[in-house]
């Protein structure tokens, strides 16, 4: 026994050693299935949270805003554990395909084991990226664009700026050179070769920072330190000047070399004032100063004074040609037109505002330009010559109807480098009673927005980078401020100045038109004497001194009327002002508005942002009013809208009313006609016969099926909500219709009215909110929507959108929206009615989001018809499991944004 004993002591002590880890991997082998189960699981939630967190960093870059590196991270480390993930899910599939294709179907235990202890390490690290994937914020901030991806001036390389910009650069990378003067007359491309300048030496980073900012002849210290600080990113928040320039000055010396150019500087500007340091100061930090004067370079001290020279022949010819075009070379034409050329002098903008002019023009018409520029005089300009006074005002002179003049000289009347609203100048044309020829206000609107394009096609306006708005060049706005104030004209033109006191006249006779745009003015007279003034422009900026009461009075003649921005309230002599046509009081407090109605030959009444206590029922006596804007600010004392309202029998007195924009201002409308009312009812402005444009918010929704009398029918522009609540829509020209139902469970009561009818057929946005009763929108309209480029459903009792035979009705959709619509479960459904491939190519945006039983998007239609989708985005879309086929896959060619958090493993469908 003995014997025996130590015989199997040893085997059972083996036995042992090898039962543990058997034991061990028949273990992993029974928890392998349950770990990469629960690997699987946690990958999807992972995805869904990436989804969710790509899209709010989407939406920040869209705004902007910069990405936080550590989000940036957190993306790359998800992509890499999906890559790393995927790849084992391949492994352990590939493994149960070995297993079930052996004779033995016996795993390889060692190998179940290591994808185990793989599972659950990688399902750890998941955890752990779930775990961090709770961003409060994702995105910052960012610095502002760099100078040489902003500046997109057109750059000429002729002698004159290559030989100037080749000074300048040579004179930037001399360090004994801190402040450089670049002078050249009016129009000569100083601008254009500093933009050059400052985008080459960013790109070639011979400077840290580029800035670059316009001072123009009017020194605003303010605007032109948060000018620079915006640059450099920073925020400046200080009412004093000289905090003010500490800050600058210390966010520029953080910089090791920096460049500021100061463009079109007209006196010296004292730079420790401003917060610029240079010298001694701060080695690093160089200045660039354009003016029209060499003078002004010595007053800066000015190390290198680089003169900008005129183009010599040959360039002016080719520059010349380029506008004037290729005829100039024709034998009718040549010489004179080489004659032209030369009268130009060399400086760019002559030369292309003389080729625009006589571009297409007979050569008679040439040879009278040729002698126009050879004889015509002028007053004296600071910094331009008579060659340029002579070309710009031949320019004037070739524009052909008075109405146009008068807009170009119209844009003169606001400060230097203004941005100049195009509306402005339509209501001040209008005022003065130009296009009387013309029947509707909106036919003398295309006529303005016409003279605007011919005057930019002519270079003697620009584009403004702001939509509606056009700009006018310093030296070609001398030259209209000259023309303008001759006694042909009669212009009187103080904007943008600093006045202590009133301007004075010798002959106030001969003023006709008198702008104070953006002036300060400290102190008005108690009475204006100015019997032959039409129109009077007192657009304020935040500086306001209150109106006396009697300045009116002697300004009988006046038609136009520009009070934008005075807060004060309104004087009560302008109800002396009988023959005003146009008036604007944006801003102001009417608590005397109902002298409004001694203006009975107003056209256009505009308060805009202002507030008013009362509706003044005397705006029924304006019998004349084409435009009323009461976008109105609500007073301090109104928690609501509700609390004014329009009361009843004046817009129907407003026979003549064609613009009518009311917005939020009053939103209580009577619907049903009842013999006592104590507000306006909704028949009322359906009864104005000539209204072409409505703004208005209504928050009764069973004005939606009230039949009117007059329909609307001549309505083509509008904004109308129906709605009990007030919604912030983004700004659109579009003819805009919102309906919210708030919640109403019941089906239609009965058709639609009169006048949703007739508007449905030309609305272009539409949005339908909380309407339970609409099942598809063929219910609420059968005869089609064919301008509809935009169609938003929230919250609505829809189980489908429409049937393929309806789809003709909506030729010019170009974006749909379906959101939080319980019952949707098809979008697009077929009736096996042939469709037309072409039916739906403007479609190019869908979004569908918390749409719990959508089973299909386009459930049996041709794919061709959606082939020019660009964006799809599906959201919380439980049901539906296939977006689209592989075929139509192949159809998307121009998709480029897919957004989704139903397919998590593909974005595309299982």
């Amino acid at each position: 026994m003995e014997i025996l004993g130590i015989l199997l002591t040893p085997v059972v002590e083996i036995s042992k050693c090898l039962l543990v880890p058997i034991r061990q991997q028949i273990g992993c082998c029974f928890h392998y299935h349950k770990n990469v189960r629960g690997l699987r699981a946690e990958m999807v939630e992972l995805v869904r949270i990436r989804g969710a967190i790509r899209n709010r960093a989407d939406e920040a870059r869209r705004k902007g805003e910069t990405i936080d590196f550590t989000v940036e991270e957190w993306f790359k480390k998800v992509d890499e554990i999906e890559s790393d993930v995927k790849k084992k899910l391949d492994d352990h599939v590939e493994d149960d395909k070995r297993i079930c294709s052996s004779s033995g179907c016996f795993p390889d235990l060692g190998s179940r084991c290591r994808l185990n202890e793989e599972a659950i390490e990688k399902m750890a690290v998941v955890r752990e990226l779930q775990k961090h994937g709770t961003f409060s914020s994702v995105s910052h901030l960012g610095p502002p664009p760099s100078i040489d991806q902003t500046l997109t001036g057109c750059f000429e390389p002729f002698e004159s700026t290559k030989s100037a910009m080749a000074q300048v650069m040579a004179a930037l990378d001399n360090n004994e050179v801190d402040i450089i003067g670049v002078f050249g007359i009016g129009g000569i491309g100083k601008t254009t070769l500093m933009m050059e300048v400052a985008k080459q030496a960013k790109r070639e980073q011979i400077f840290d920072e580029v800035v670059m900012t316009t001072v123009s002849h009017n020194l605003h210290m303010e605007k032109l330190q948060t000018e620079i600080a915006e640059q450099l990113g920073l925020k400046l928040d200080e009412t004093s000047l000289f905090v003010r320039a500490l800050r600058l000055a210390t966010r520029l010396k953080l910089e090791k070399k920096v460049l500021i150019i100061l463009d079109d500087v007209w006196e010296r500007i004292e730079l420790v004032q401003v917060g610029i340091p240079h010298g001694a100061e701060h080695c690093g930090c160089k200045i660039v100063v354009t003016t029209r004067s060499e003078d002004v370079c010595n007053e800066m001290d000015c190390k290198s004074s680089i003169n900008v020279k005129v183009l010599n022949a040959d360039d002016s010819w080719k520059l010349f040609k380029r506008f004037a075009g290729n005829i100039v070379d024709s034998p009718t034409l040549h010489t004179v037109a080489k004659k032209v050329a030369q009268e130009a002098g060399g400086l760019p903008i002559v030369l292309v505002t003389l080729g625009r002019a006589l571009r297409n023009k007979e050569p008679l018409r040439w040879s009278e330009a040729l002698k126009a520029l050879r004889t015509s005089k002028h007053e004296e300009i600071k910094g331009m010559n008579e060659k340029v006074f002579s070309c710009i005002k031949l320019s004037f002179d070739y524009i052909q109807s008075e109405e146009a003049k008068f807009c170009f000289l119209y844009c003169s009347v606001f400060p230097e480098d203004y941005d100049i609203s195009a509306e402005n100048l339509v209501m001040y044309l209008v005022g003065e009673g130009f296009f009387a020829n013309l029947e509707t206000l909106d036919e003398r609107r295309n006529r303005v927005h016409a003279i605007i394009d011919s005057l930019k096609a002519s270079c003697l306006l620009l584009c403004s980078e702001i939509e509606g708005y056009v700009k006018m060049h310093d030296v070609v706005r001398d030259v209209a401020i000259a023309i303008a104030s001759s006694d042909s004209y009669g212009f009187m033109i103080k904007a943008g100045l600093e006045l202590r006191y009133f301007p004075q006249v010798e002959n106030s006779k001969s003023v006709r038109r008198f702008s104070l745009i953006k002036s300060k003015v400290y102190k008005y007279p108690d009475r204006m004497e100015f019997p032959e003034l039409r129109a009077l422009l007192m657009q304020c900026g935040q500086f306001v001194v209150n109106i006396p009461n009697d300045f009116f009075t002697g300004l009988k003649a006046l038609k136009v009327l520009d009070l934008k921005g005075h807060s004060g309230i309104l004087p009560t002599s302008i109800k002396c002002l009988t023959n005003l046509r146009t008036l604007c009081i944006h801003g102001g407090s009417l608590k005397q508005a109902s002298i409004l109605g001694e203006l009975a030959n107003l056209e256009i009444l505009s308060l805009k942002q202002s507030s008013l206590d009362v509706f003044p029922v005397e705006i029924r006596r304006l019998t004349n009013l084409r435009v009323l804007d009461l976008r109105l600010r609500r007073s301090h004392q109104y928690s609501s809208y509700d609390d004014v309202t329009v009361p009843p029998n004046v817009i129907s007195g407003l026979r003549k009313l064609e613009e009518m924009y009311l917005g939020k201002s009053f939103t209580r409308w009577e619907v049903e006609e009842l013999s006592r009312r104590s507000f306006a009812n909704l028949a009322e402005v359906a009864s104005l016969d000539h209204l072409t444009t409505l703004e208005i918010h209504i928050r009764d929704y069973n004005c939606f099926f009230v039949d009117f009398i007059s329909p609307l029918q001549n309505l083509m522009n509008f904004k109308i909500e129906v709605s009990a609540n007030t919604y912030d829509s983004e700004p659109s020209k579009a003819r805009r219709l919102v309906v919210d139902m708030r919640d109403d469970s019941g089906g239609l009561p009965k058709r639609i009215g009169s006048w949703a009818r007739v508007l449905l057929k030309r609305t272009e946005q539409l949005h339908l909110k909380n309407w339970k009763g609409l099942q598809n929108v063929e219910q609420l309209y059968e005869e089609g929507f064919n301008p509809l480029a935009w169609l938003h459903i929230f919250n609505c009792g829809i189980n489908i959108i429409c049937s393929s035979t309806f789809l003709r009705n909506f030729v010019c959709l170009e974006k749909l929206t379906i959101k939080s619509c319980s019952e949707c479960e098809v979008v697009f459904l077929s009736d096996n009615h042939n469709i037309e491939k072409s039916m739906l190519l403007c479609l190019t945006s869908v979004s569908f989001r918390d749409l719990p039983k959508l089973i299909s998007i386009w459930k049996g239609i041709d794919p061709y018809v959606f082939q020019n989708l660009e964006y799809i985005a599906v959201v919380k879309c439980p049901k539906l499991l296939k977006l689209f086929t592989p075929m139509y896959a192949k159809l998307l060619k121009r998709c480029f944004k897919l957004t989704s958090s139903s397919f998590p493993n593909s974005g595309m469908g299982r």
